[in-house]
């Protein structure tokens, strides 16, 4: 009688089993000299106290066995598991049928093969017995193709299986038969001794992954802190860097990357285990895996914590059902992007913010992922101008098959990865709109002001008319101005800050852009000879009727860039045009020069001072101010030779009263200028603003000084207080990183 017969007839366990095989006892005679020499059996390796006394009583009841009747004995132990399997309840052998599955799936792939084409893949307990247990003679070694090292692993495979037999036919109790397959099952995949109960009993998919994960079960100590700590498995957990958690486990950064990885990579295939469990979702927590998709809401996830005292965030437990029903669902949405604490986004893809579960069927038939990265795209250009598509005809683009009939169920599911992705809501008519997503530019205010005043206007009243239509934005004459260029579409009207929108030159009559010198030259370009002042007047009228012929030649003749040629009897022409000089002759330069009156010098003076509020200037500046800023100077030397007439001493007078003729604002602001910036910078804690008219004169101060003090220009008494300045503003940017 061997071993094997022994261990199906006999009440003995396999670790008592294992303890024969491994010490050479293979039958029972063996056993029995083996006793009868050593009085015990304490002396086989691994034999602990229980083996030896199911031994020790094996030896006694069969020390003065007959060995002939070795046919008779395997009669028996057939007939015994014939009358044990025939007497099974439909419940325990339902737990048996699960048992002998989930064994078999655990072998290695070629005793899995061998076993599966034994059974011709049918693992059902009656087709095991008939084709194993009740098989005469029946010997592992003899099935097709097991070499070997897959006997003793099919020896030990059937040896577990037959113990679970006898182990459920003995309890016919509902909870005790799950409590017991769940416990084989748990114990034979991870070794693990002490089982709750409760984890046995309720089959809950959450009791069990959190068990597992404190256990260990599914990944050694640091891979399960590092598991923890790196993915969004519990809520409330900090997300951790890659160097804290080396810090952790005393691991390198690299290594723990590494390990992160490698745990990503197979935590999908290590939750397949909960597959073997029968947790009933719809009941406990109204999921339902009969829809197309399944929605997951916080109520449920706060339901499923509560009752199985876990702590899992909202994407784990998703990934958990995904896991349990991975056989006709789909995970829509990137692992990566919703397990891991996000760092950085990944360029050129949309980057998931949830899982979307989905029928198989459905993902087959639709691409959602290209549907998402293609609204990532459009999102992420410039949109200047809102636009819509009908949702249902855009969502056409992404079938695989061209299957239109699947679009009617694809839409709601399709609407929610667009709600909950990109915060983007179909409209009324099913359409899904893209918003304007680029800010209103300063030129736009400006050009709406323009449209609704219809006419060329000052720029107080353009930003009059933004301030009126937009309340809340903030703008003024300044930002105004830096907004109306040509390339903008706008247009001067002379050089009294008017504008206009260049449109208005095709859109409007007697509305012209641009300044008399453009006009001038517009209309000249029409004419192969050059064209008297009278006539060019005549033209430049239409449009600026507030002019004289007297101010356009003078305009005209004040051109910077010279564009403009001056014949004799007030003819001009253009230079980039060749005329016949014989007809005209030129104007040599002194009789260019068009003197003006010593009133008509006194108004631009005016002029000036009330357009910009300074003195003209000599220093990179127009023509013009260089002008009226020499004729100033002149009336000042004869103000000083007392040459003037006392009346128009008087009017320079009481024009410049507000201005030192003497020196610059900048000159007579440097003698206590450092004071005031000093104070200026410890009560605002920052440099002045060029941008605020009000500390313009700071700012140019500062600047200003600073070039003196880097050229080493400063007096020491300059120098010093500069030096102070200087120490103060990098104080406060020490104290504004500390805190």
């Amino acid at each position: 009688m061997t071993i094997d017969e022994i261990y199906k007839n006999e009440n003995i366990s396999v670790r008592s089993y294992n303890v024969c095989r491994y010490n050479g006892l293979e039958t029972l005679k063996e056993i029995i000299e083996f006793y009868r020499e050593n009085r015990s059996f304490n002396k086989l390796r691994n034999c602990g106290k229980r083996s030896n006394e199911e031994l020790t009583e094996l030896y006694s009841k069969y020390k003065n066995i007959d060995f002939g009747f070795e046919e008779n004995f395997q009669f028996k132990i057939e007939n015994k598991f014939k009358i044990i399997i025939s007497e099974l309840s439909r419940n325990q052998r339902e737990v048996i049928n699960s048992f002998i599955q989930v064994n078999t799936n655990s072998l290695s792939i070629r005793s899995q093969n061998a076993i599966k084409a034994l059974l011709e893949d049918n693992l059902k307990i009656k087709n095991f017995a008939d084709k194993i247990l009740f098989a005469d003679n029946f010997d592992v070694k003899k099935i097709r193709n097991v070499g070997e090292l897959s006997v003793s692993e099919l020896e030990v495979y059937i040896n577990i299986i037959e113990d679970f037999i006898i182990e459920v036919s003995k309890n016919e109790n509902d909870k005790y038969l799950i409590s017991l397959k769940n416990k084989f099952l748990i114990q034979n995949t991870f070794s693990l001794s002490n089982i709750p109960n409760e984890i046995l009993e309720s089959e809950s998919i959450f009791q069990l992954t959190n068990f597992l994960i404190n256990q260990k079960a599914f990944y050694d100590k640091n891979q399960t802190k590092i598991l923890t700590k790196s993915l969004k498995i519990y809520l409330n957990s900090p997300e951790l860097t890659l160097d804290e958690i080396a810090t952790e486990v005393d691991l390198t950064r690299e290594r723990v990357r590494q390990v992160r990885k490698t745990i990503f990579e197979e935590l999908f295939n290590k939750l397949l285990f909960i597959q073997n469990f029968d947790d009933n979702l719809l009941e406990k927590y109204n999921i339902d895996n009969t829809q197309y998709y399944i929605e997951i809401n916080d109520t449920q996830i706060e339901a499923i914590n509560n009752q199985n005292k876990t702590n899992f965030t909202k994407e784990f437990i998703i990934y958990l059902i995904y896991s349990y029903w991975s056989y006709e669902f789909e995970l829509v949405g990137n692992n990566e992007d919703v397990l891991l604490p996000k760092y950085f986004n990944a360029r050129n893809r949309h980057n998931w913010h949830n899982f979307y579960l989905v029928k198989k069927e459905l993902v087959l038939e639709f691409d959602f992922i290209s549907l998402a990265n293609e609204i990532s795209e459009r999102l992420n250009e410039r949109i200047e101008e809102t636009y819509s598509f009908s949702f249902k005809s855009y969502l056409s683009n992404f079938l695989i098959n061209n299957n239109l009939e699947i679009l009617n169920s694809i839409m709601e599911i399709a609407e929610k990865i667009v709600n909950q992705e990109f915060e983007i809501y179909i409209d009324l008519e099913d359409n899904l709109i893209f918003e304007r997503n680029s800010s209103k530019s300063g030129f736009e205010y400006s050009y709406e002001a323009l449209q609704e005043l219809g006419k060329p206007s000052k720029i107080n009243e353009i930003t009059q008319k933004i301030i009126e239509l937009h309340p809340n934005y903030e703008t003024d004459d300044a930002k105004v101005r830096a907004t109306l260029k040509r390339i903008n579409g706008f247009v001067p009207f002379g050089r009294a800050s008017i504008f206009g929108l260049k449109k208005w030159d095709n859109e409007k009559e007697n509305i012209k852009g641009g300044t008399i010198r453009s006009i001038a030259e517009e209309f000249l370009s029409n004419y192969t000879v050059p064209m008297n002042i009278k006539d060019i007047t005549e033209f430049v009228l239409q449009y600026r009727p507030e002019s004289n012929e007297k101010s356009i030649i003078y305009n005209l003749k004040m051109e910077d860039n010279n564009r403009f040629l001056f014949f004799k009897n007030s003819f001009i022409g253009l230079k980039s045009k060749k005329y016949n000089f014989d007809e005209h002759l030129l104007l040599n330069d002194n009789e260019k020069v068009i003197k003006k009156s010593w009133d008509e010098n006194y108004q631009d003076l005016i002029d000036f001072i009330s357009t910009n509020s300074k003195l003209p200037s000599s220093i990179s500046c127009p023509l013009e101010e260089i002008r009226i800023n020499r004729w100033l100077n002149v009336q000042r030397s004869k103000i000083n030779r007392n040459l003037l007439d006392k009346s128009k001493l008087e009017l320079i007078l009481e024009v410049t009263s507000n201005y030192n003729l003497r020196e610059d604002k900048t000159t007579i602001f440097r003698n206590d200028g450092y004071s005031e910036l000093l104070e200026f910078v410890k009560k605002n804690k920052r440099l002045p603003n060029a941008g605020k008219k009000e500390e313009q004169l700071l700012y140019s101060f500062f600047y200003k000084q600073r070039k003196l003090f880097e050229d080493s220009k400063l007096g020491i008494n300059e120098e010093l207080k500069f030096i102070e300045i200087a120490k103060t503003i990098q104080n406060l940017k020490y104290e504004n990183q500390r805190n």
